[in-house]
């Protein structure tokens, strides 16, 4: 009866603090202008297509798999980008191709 007391707590703990986050999330992502939202979106989409286009038969991954690590390389960094002020807007300047 006390562990399963012990692990509804640590559950619902985890999931207070996860709704936490998300309305942290929202906040700062309005509190961005909508052309740096924008802007930081056709990022995510350009690095999610070069990284898909990198693929060759040659990798360790599957092409599958290199799609859905690409896809959660690509949202990692949009949400940091979201989730962090800088200075710089986000643009194509000084790039490496």
């Amino acid at each position: 009866m006390r562990r399963s007391l012990v692990v509804c707590s640590l559950v619902l703990g985890v999931l207070a603090d996860g709704s936490a986050f998300a309305q942290s999330d929202l906040r700062q992502e309005r509190s961005k202008p909508p052309e740096e939202i924008q802007a930081i979106k056709e990022r995510v989409a350009e690095w999610l297509k070069q990284c898909l286009d990198d693929w060759d038969r040659a990798t360790h991954m599957t092409k599958g798999e290199w799609r859905t690590t690409c896809q959660r390389v690509a949202a990692d960094r949009g949400k940091f980008l979201l989730e962090n002020p800088d200075p710089k807007p986000v643009s194509d300047k000084g790039r490496r191709r």
